[in-house]
């Protein structure tokens, strides 16, 4: 069992996991660490005298706004339907995850900048081993922190918690970087650090817009999975009684997915016999897939509706 299953396992151990209590969950300990990680630099800055120690410290503390957006997403996409929003909040959280999205864009843009004019014209900085190793630890906490929040994004399926993983993983990249080019400069290597960061950079604003792009889906309304559909189709061959499935629908909306289809039944069933098959497929459909609402339109064979 992995640390991320364990410390899991020890928060929500015999609950009901709620989708918005992961999401808090992911939320605060971001909060957290990233305080954590603004107070460690900034002592460490003042007292090795090292400006760019204290400017990642704040930087560090700056990258609790994302964890605010994440919050904030859940909260208010938790809330329920109301009248003018009848199927509940739950693209909420898409909005955040497009927040997210802008501000990884806006990361790489900075880091191609810096990193091409460093490329232009390449610094030389003195080594420091203390701050080279503050550097790297600071890093590697970084990664466990985006690595817990793609576990976590991956347990309720949710493109917030990767995307804010993605922001974590992105600073953990550009830190790494920057020991790299003090770890350069002793050998006189004074233009690696631009050109890794110019490469991360192109990753980082990639993965900036691929989640624009997935989010804006999924606002418009996409169509569902292949994986799905393919989940659904396998939970309805159980049911004896249904001949064939067609016109399936689904609109999912984050923390519940609205599921309609119709059912090809034999023609001879009573109107008794056909609710209580289609009610059977509610159920299976229900229990096979979580926060699912099914519809069954019932179809006499060889009367499918065009």
């Amino acid at each position: 069992m992995s640390f991320n299953d364990w410390f899991f396992r020890k928060i929500f151990s015999n609950k009901e996991i709620e989708r918005k209590w992961v999401g808090y969950l992911e939320g605060w300990i971001s909060i957290i660490g990233n305080f954590i990680l603004f107070v460690f630099k900034y002592f460490s800055g003042v007292y090795l005298s090292s400006i760019s120690l204290i400017a990642e410290a704040f930087h560090s503390l700056s990258d609790v706004l994302t964890s605010v957006v994440v919050i904030l997403g859940f909260k208010l996409g938790s809330k329920p339907a109301d009248k003018e929003h009848p199927y509940g909040h739950g693209r909420i959280e898409q909005i955040s995850t497009l927040i997210i999205a802008f501000l990884l864009i806006i990361v790489a843009y900075d880091l191609g900048k810096a990193s091409f004019e460093r490329l232009l014209k390449p610094q030389k900085v003195e080594f420091n081993l203390i701050i080279f190793i503050i550097l790297i630890i600071s890093a590697l906490f970084k990664e466990w922190m985006a690595r817990f929040s793609v576990f976590l994004g991956r347990k309720i399926e949710s493109s917030s918690l990767i995307a804010d993983a993605w922001h974590h993983r992105s600073d953990a990249i550009a830190t790494t970087i920057v020991a790299i080019g003090l770890l350069g400069t002793k050998i006189g290597l004074y233009r690696v650090d631009g050109i890794i960061g110019l490469g991360v950079a192109l990753l980082i604003g990639w993965i900036g817009i691929d989640l624009l792009r997935s989010s804006t889906n999924f606002l418009i309304g996409e169509a569902p999975s292949e994986a799905l559909v393919r989940k659904i189709e396998e939970t309805v061959s159980k049911v004896p009684g249904v001949l064939n499935f067609h016109d399936l629908s689904v609109h999912d909306y984050q923390n519940q997915k609205y599921i309609t289809l119709h059912i090809e039944v034999e023609d001879n069933l009573s109107a008794k016999e056909a609710h209580n098959l289609a009610l059977r497929v509610q159920n299976y459909i229900k229990n096979s897939i979580e926060n699912s609402q099914v519809i069954v339109h019932i179809d006499p064979k060889g009367e499918r509706e065009d």
